[in-house]
């Protein structure tokens, strides 16, 4: 049966969302080979992976996961697809503790660093929180503070029939794609950072098919998979199930000065948990906190809870100065390592 898939994306023929759903789902339920599903991540690659086929393959995934029960109205999720190679500290991840900190819940999904020397997963635990806990330690968390982290092999052990082969193959398959869409809580509000402005466009149109509320899927001029603050971002809207055109962002709409690319960088997560903690601290560099600040901004806009992206970006600024997004921080950390 699994033959059958592979001879027809060999040949370049795309999956019907039937077929591309019965091979994840042969894949997920270890009923094939670690060479299959490598070369099945492959030749998937070489052909071309269309919206039909990740659409099924999310459905397979969202439904493979452990559900995360929470009640997610008005709750976002800021994460990335990662592999920009860009070096920038955890930019999203200081972000989480803006918005909540304005007042919005947030439900983040992530990992360890997979291409950069620090991940959401790692910089978390360097501040001191346990950012690995199971399901109803997430839900308890989330409860309690507003904000979750839910670490992704906690909720997809579907994926130990993946890992193998993506680890054999060392490129970028769709399951970079794939993650970030994959929230075990089924959040409706989404901000996506993309490696590529094709990505970026291919999963605004994914949420589209799925019952995502709003998103921003995005892609930086620079190379970021966040709203950069050196160059323009390229940003795709969904608002009611409804696709808009790309709008090109400038920093310099909202009133943000641009700043060198350099500025932006981060290090290992011992490095990059001292810039979180000099962010809520108000200590960090103009271009550190501005970046938040603006990410955070998207990150609020998109529950509705402000009215613009201009008091949005005031509420991401008044969070930090407050001391809220620290307080948030500090709750966050405390709660994990009770519930630990």
């Amino acid at each position: 049966m699994f033959t059958y898939f592979l001879e027809k994306i060999s040949v370049s023929e795309d999956l019907t969302p039937g077929e591309a759903e019965n091979a994840l789902q042969l894949i997920v339920n270890g009923d094939v080979s670690d060479e299959e599903v490598a070369a099945f991540l492959y030749g998937m690659r070489m052909k071309g992976e269309k919206v039909g086929e990740l659409t099924a393959f999310v459905n397979v995934m969202r439904e493979a996961s452990v559900a995360v029960n929470v009640d997610v109205d008005g709750a976002v999720d800021l994460c990335g697809t990662g592999g920009d190679k860009s070096g920038t500290f955890n930019i999203s991840t200081a972000a989480m503790f803006v918005v909540a900190g304005a007042g919005v819940p947030v439900l983040k999904h992530g990992n360890r660093s997979v291409s950069s020397k620090s991940g959401s997963y790692d910089v978390l635990e360097l501040l001191g929180a346990v950012p690995n806990l199971g399901k109803e330690s997430v839900e308890q968390l989330f409860e309690e503070t507003g904000m979750a982290f839910m670490f992704a092999p906690n909720f997809h052990p579907a994926m130990k029939y993946v890992m193998p082969a993506r680890r054999s193959i060392k490129l970028r398959t769709f399951f970079n794609m794939l993650g970030p869409l994959l929230n075990p809580a089924g959040v409706r509000h989404q901000v996506v950072g993309a490696f590529s402005e094709e990505a970026a466009e291919i999963m605004i149109q994914i949420l589209a098919n799925l019952e995502t509320e709003t998103a921003y899927t995005l892609h930086a001029h620079d190379g970021l998979d966040e709203v950069s603050l050196s160059s323009p971002t390229e940003i795709f809207e969904l608002k009611s199930n409804m696709m808009g055109k790309p709008t090109t962002f400038d920093p310099d709409m909202l009133g943000f000065e641009k700043v060198n690319f350099k500025e932006l960088l981060g290090g290992d997560a011992k490095h990059n948990a001292t810039i979180l903690t000099n962010i809520m601290d108000g200590k960090a560099s103009y271009a550190q906190q501005r970046i938040v600040e603006l990410n955070a901004a998207f990150g609020i806009y998109v529950t509705g809870k402000a009215g613009s992206l201009e008091d949005a970006a005031k509420m991401a600024s008044e969070s930090i100065s407050s001391g809220r997004a620290r307080d948030k921080m500090n709750l966050f950390i405390e709660t994990s390592r009770r519930l630990a």
